[in-house]
């Protein structure tokens, strides 16, 4: 076992480590985000719902991605040389919602059984609260991430510069096209 740890590199080991912990507080905030009971939601007027219902989901979509940004610079500023990072997301889309439905198929045969005619509906599943019907949402997702900008003090180090784009690109499931990172005050 010592001879294993004497080849690895310690401070190697420490930046995946510390970034395996943010990792997984990204993962943590994300679902934690997303996982808040649509019942504790306010049922939004029918006169309006379209313009509103757009209103409440965009101002969810910034709140997600600021702190999606947030915890994704939280978890690079501990990279050595890192210093001061901010990020700045791009999100491609908003969030998907899939909603549960009754689906009911029915059969028809012929006396010969020659020729079957199928008739398939779907109903979308409505939870009743009070006198309000809301469809049950079985699943949302979160818009997908489809750039990084990142600005670090130290990233005028090259070194520091890769590590700051391998760690987003682990972080953000991007490749590396994707990911700008650029020195505080300018200039590469």
């Amino acid at each position: 076992m010592k001879g294993f740890l004497d080849g690895l590199d310690v401070r190697r080991l420490r930046t995946w480590l510390g970034l395996a912990i943010a990792a997984a507080a990204v993962l943590l905030i994300v679902t934690t985000f997303f996982s808040a009971a649509p019942a504790t939601t306010t049922p939004v007027a029918s006169t309006s719902s379209s313009s509103a219902k757009s209103q409440v989901a965009g101002q969810d979509i910034i709140n997600y991605q600021n702190v999606l940004a947030a915890s994704v610079a939280s978890a690079l500023s501990v990279v050595k040389g890192a210093g001061d990072v901010r990020v700045t997301l791009s999100l491609h889309g908003g969030p998907g919602y899939l909603y549960a439905f009754n689906q009911t198929t029915r059969r028809q045969t012929t006396g010969s059984g020659s020729s079957t005619a199928i008739d398939i509906t779907s109903q979308t599943t409505l939870a009743t609260a009070g006198s309000a019907q809301t469809p049950v949402l079985t699943q949302e997702t979160a818009p997908k991430v489809e750039g990084a900008l990142i600005v670090a003090s130290g990233a005028a180090n090259p070194v520091v510069r890769e590590e700051l784009s391998q760690a987003a690109q682990a972080l953000l499931d991007l490749p590396a096209y994707a990911i700008e990172v650029l020195p505080a005050g300018g200039g590469r």
